[in-house]
């Protein structure tokens, strides 16, 4: 000791040494391997362990966690900008994200000598954030919508669909509420188990501190060896720096420097909303957002209304229109009232273009300069026209493009000229769409849409007298309409019938029998199924009415082939016996509405105010 060779040295904390080579000891460890493993998660886990609440490095771990969060937050905050349309749900984002990022600075400042004061509230204001990032904005989104659902069929009632403002909004906050993508769904992870890492060290910096027993102490904490101290083990430099150190000061450094930064981040995320709220508004942007960084006004619901803004329609009235803001922003472009609409190729340039509505308006002019083409518009997946003149009824150019947009799967035609289709319109138009061609001057089903073999196809309301063969050997078709047309049958001969389940809407029609080709698909029936076949307003369903009611015991017409002794239609046979399958089969409740599109709807949604 006089020559201060001497030093105790603490090899072992947790457990017995294993072997000390320096002085010669060899005792053998006892514990087991269970037992290291629970001395490993107490130093690293535990309260006063490397990562606990009252550990050393706890401070430097909220850091860390608070720049990821902060990180995160402030990307979904620009996202929200980007989508969210109403600016109070961005407002309360945008204040919450702020308010964290300064507090964060101000705890840091206001309690450097408490510890335990500094941690609680820096955890509490993570916390709140992180709460209303992980379920706060989809709780206020779900609230809104809830008002809308209509709980009876589990959905939003078909109506809403049509309403431009509530579609814009839900086509955005959709994304929102929803998980869309797998990174989404990460920082929605990342946030939740941030909020409840958060509760659980906030309950335990708020529960008192668990006394250390004496004999737990002395079992766990003992000197281990008493050896030679040799001074040449240890680099002089090196401890000569370690010497020199001031702890104090880097630490002051360090918390500085994160008063700053967070201070900063909030006056960036501050300034950028400020920005993005100083852009102005439009009157033809009947919905805006306010993405970050941006200069120019951003419009979600294009509305060009030729009444209200007092034109005809031209191409230089429209592209004025069309030039005030950034076009790769537009989402729905709706045209109303026009006189004589001239389509500009402005509309190119709407590469996010989702929907197209065009109401009482006349379209002179549509050229393939303004063409809806996959190139220009890969989006779009609906297209109105409702109460549209074409020039000499037939479809505008524009329509007819060879690189037609393949995700436009959405086509409906109400109260229009349209008088014929070209061609080669299969070859342009996607198949398997829905296509509603309703109140329009069709005399005929163009070949050319049998051959596009649409999955919801209404032609109903065109002066249509007959129906071609190959409509209903189609295996896509699904839903057909031809209400209110001159029809009074339906094809003699089907070679065979659509596999799919094939329903047929013949409503305020002439149809008085039905042909045996459509008993295979009768007999495939199951009782909850809904019929098929809807002949309200019919001779046939006003036959089989006075035959329930047991007032003719017979159909007034007959198919003629069963007059010749072949076998008679299920659909044609009165017997009592046979009531069950034509009840399945045949609804006769005028419970559909004249035209698929809803025409009352949109003309009271439109009108000239």
């Amino acid at each position: 000791m006089k020559k201060r060779g001497l030093v105790f040295a603490v090899y072992n904390v947790f457990t017995w040494p294993t072997r000390l080579t320096s002085i010669g000891s060899k005792r053998q460890s006892g514990a087991s391997v269970k037992q290291k493993m629970r001395c490993l998660y107490r130093a690293v886990f535990a309260r006063d362990g490397c990562l606990g609440v009252d550990g050393p490095n706890f401070d430097l771990i909220i850091l860390c966690r608070e720049i990821v969060e902060t990180a995160l937050q402030t990307q979904q905050a620009y996202r929200m900008s980007l989508l969210l349309p109403r600016a109070v749900i961005n407002r309360g984002y945008v204040a919450l994200l702020v308010l964290n990022c300064w507090s964060t600075a101000l705890v840091h400042s206001s309690f450097k000598s408490n510890a335990r004061k500094r941690r609680l509230l820096a955890l509490i204001c993570d916390c709140v954030l992180d709460l209303v990032s992980s379920v706060g904005i989809s709780t206020a989104l779900v609230f809104i919508y809830a008002q809308d659902f209509d709980w009876k069929t589990n959905n939003f009632p078909s109506l809403k669909w049509y309403e431009d403002v509530w579609f814009v909004h839900a086509r955005s906050e959709f994304k929102v509420l929803l998980v869309s993508s797998w990174t989404d769904l990460a920082m929605r992870v990342v946030f939740s188990v941030s909020m409840l890492s958060n509760l659980n060290n906030m309950k335990k910096l708020m529960s008192a501190r668990p006394s250390r027993r004496k004999s737990d102490f002395n079992a766990r904490h003992r000197v281990t060896a008493v050896a030679p101290f040799r001074a040449s083990l240890i680099d002089s430099k090196l401890f000569a720096s370690w010497h020199n150190t001031r702890p104090n000061a880097v630490k002051y450094a360090v918390a500085k420097l994160t008063e700053l930064l967070f201070l900063s981040w909030g006056l960036a995320v501050l300034a950028l909303h400020l920005h993005a709220g100083s852009v102005r508004n439009l009157p033809q942007c009947m919905m805006q957002v306010k993405p970050w960084g941006s200069s120019q006004p951003s419009c979600s619901l294009l509305v060009l209304d030729c009444h209200q803004t007092e034109i005809a329609g031209s191409t230089e009235e429209v592209t004025e229109q069309w030039s005030a803001f950034d076009p790769t922003t537009v989402v729905r472009v709706v045209v109303r009232h026009c006189p004589e609409l001239q389509l500009p190729p402005r509309l190119t340039e709407f590469s996010q273009l989702d929907a197209l509505k065009m109401y009482n308006t006349t379209i002179v002019s549509w050229e393939d300069s303004a063409a809806l083409t996959q190139s220009h518009h890969p989006k779009i997946k609906t297209l109105f026209l409702v109460r549209v003149n074409m020039t000499d009824g037939a479809l505008p150019i524009g329509l007819q493009a060879d690189d037609f947009p393949q995700a436009l799967q959405d086509i409906e035609f109400c109260v229009t000229n349209l008088r014929s289709l070209p061609d080669d319109l299969e070859l342009k138009w996607p198949q398997y769409a829905s296509i509603y061609l309703e109140a329009s001057q069709l005399v005929e089903v163009p070949a050319s849409l049998v051959r596009l073999a649409p999955y919801d196809l209404s032609l109903s309301l065109n002066p249509i007298s007959t129906l071609p063969a190959e409509l209903f050997e189609r295996d896509s078709v699904g839903y057909l309409s031809f209400g209110g047309t001159f029809i009074s049958q339906l094809p003699e001969t089907v070679t065979e019938i659509s596999p799919t389940r094939l329903r047929i809407n013949l409503s305020g029609t002439n149809v008085s029998f039905f042909w045996a080709w459509l008993d295979p698909r009768l007999k495939t029936l199951e009782p909850p199924e809904h019929p098929p076949l809807n002949a309200a307003n019919t001779p046939y369903c006003r036959d089989l009415q006075r035959i329930f009611e047991g007032e003719q015991t017979s159909f007034s017409v007959i198919p003629p082939a069963s007059e010749d002794g072949m076998e008679l239609s299920l659909l044609s046979n009165a017997s009592v016996e046979n009531w069950v399958n034509l009840k399945r089969a045949v609804s006769c409740e005028d419970d559909l509405p004249t035209t698929w599109y809803p025409i009352e709807f949109e003309d009271q949604y439109s009108r000239i105010p």
